[in-house]
């Protein structure tokens, strides 16, 4: 996988992580899950809450030429619903979201310095290396479990 798609997933699970889904996920419904509600608990709110605030951000970067404001906006609210999903997180999972979350900001300083420039993720060597590490991609593989267990336990559906 080229780097820009293996950063793009791993903001995508960073971000998404709270809801074990991904962004397609999100914009197409699946059949085979219901709308039935999560289980109910601080952290699948907090979850959900990442999910839709990601959204706006998701379409202010493929937007392009994203107004200085509008990105600190958008950003400020993504940090928000990370730093409430770090918070809300149960003990057993909470060193993993936080960890996830530290990648999603590493993520989004790179925009933010870029001016919504999604290509910046890609050009510095450092931030790739980084967001790639085992400690960073096994956080996020361990968050997505623990949500798609815990907060999406019964929302799933056969066909």
């Amino acid at each position: 996988m080229s780097p820009i798609p293996r950063i793009c997933a791993l903001a995508a699970l960073a971000v998404l992580a709270g809801c074990g889904s991904s962004v397609a996920d999100a914009d197409s419904p699946d059949p085979r899950r219901s709308t039935a509600a999560a289980p109910s608990s601080s952290f699948c709110a907090a979850a959900q809450a990442n999910l839709e605030a990601i959204r706006p951000l998701n379409g202010l970067v493929a937007r392009g030429q994203v107004p200085p404001d509008e990105l600190a906006d958008t950003v400020a609210n993504v940090r928000r619903a990370g730093a409430d999903m770090a918070l809300s997180a149960p003990q057993d999972i909470r060193v993993d979201v936080e960890r996830t979350v530290q990648a999603l900001d590493l993520q989004l300083d790179a925009l933010v310095e870029s001016g919504g420039d999604a290509a910046a993720l890609t050009r510095d060597p450092q931030l790739i290396a980084r967001l790639n590490s085992p400690e960073f991609a096994g956080a996020s593989e361990r968050v997505r479990t623990y949500v798609e267990r815990t907060c999406t336990a019964g929302s799933a559906t056969r066909r």
